[in-house]
């Protein structure tokens, strides 16, 4: 099995399971569910993808070997399911010929309704209503109209208005801005705007950043090993180390820290 390549690996190189989860801070029964193959037994997907990754090049080997044999076994193949054979019989059309002793009656019938419908639209059809004149409109009195001082305040009312809701807008379309400071090995997952989502594991002394234009949604699998940076202003630390929060921002830019 393409799993146990990790274990013959890590025995090759005299590695112990518990050594090596302390080092990736990975449960060593995760560990060895990865070599053994018992995909059941590990976290939600996206953490154990995560796992499948660190574990492999801890050992120095391809993981898109056991990646693959992990999705086979979450992801079994569909079978298609074989349209049903109609046989001639069920999909033969018996035509029935007119009985010609209709076709005659038919025929008359069909003429007297067109020689009616003709008489009455001949003799029912509408008169055509007569238009009335049209009235002629009294010019509106010059003193009733507005003077051009008027007129100039209203455009200038209008400039202003149309001012201020730009103004509006360009602050609505401000971007917001995230930068996060690794001070210990953590895994981050992070959807932008609720379209876009990033994995990655900063190790110590790495960094990201990213901006949005509505929100930051994050996973953290070691809360204290990270700081954060949104807009500009020191966060600080989300959460006490190895401990796996969710984050939303800015709706949560006031957790406690």
């Amino acid at each position: 099995m393409p799993e146990e390549i990790l274990k013959k690996k890590r025995m090759e190189l005299g590695y112990n399971l518990k050594d090596i989860a302390k080092t990736l801070r990975i449960r060593s029964d995760y560990l060895k569910a990865i070599e053994e193959g018992t995909f059941e037994k590990l976290p939600v997907e996206v953490y154990t993808k995560g796992y499948i990754k660190e574990y492999a090049k801890f050992l120095k080997t391809d993981p898109e070997i056991i990646l693959k044999a992990y999705i086979e076994k979450i992801s079994p193949p569909v079978i298609e399911k074989q349209p049903d054979l109609i046989t001639p019989a069920e999909n033969t059309v018996i035509e029935e010929k007119p009985d010609k002793r209709y076709s005659a009656t038919a025929i008359t019938l069909s003429v007297v309704a067109a020689l009616l419908i003709a008489l009455s639209l001949l003799f029912l059809a509408p008169q055509e209503p007569k238009t009335p004149p049209l009235e002629k409109t009294a010019p509106t009195p010059a003193a009733l109209q507005p003077s051009s001082q008027a007129q100039e305040k209203e455009n200038t009312e209008i400039v202003k208005t149309v001012a201020a809701e730009n103004s509006q807008v360009e602050k609505t379309a401000k971007e917001h801005s995230l930068e996060i400071l690794a001070a210990d090995k953590t895994w981050i997952l992070i959807t932008i705007d609720n379209t876009e989502s990033k994995e990655l594991i900063l190790n110590k002394g790495e960094s990201a950043k990213f901006s949005a234009k509505m929100s930051f949604s994050m996973k953290i699998g070691n809360a204290g090993g990270i700081k954060l940076i949104f807009d500009g202003k020191d966060m600080g630390v989300p959460g006490e180390n190895g401990k796996v929060i969710t984050l939303n921002l800015p709706s949560d830019k006031n957790f406690a820290r």
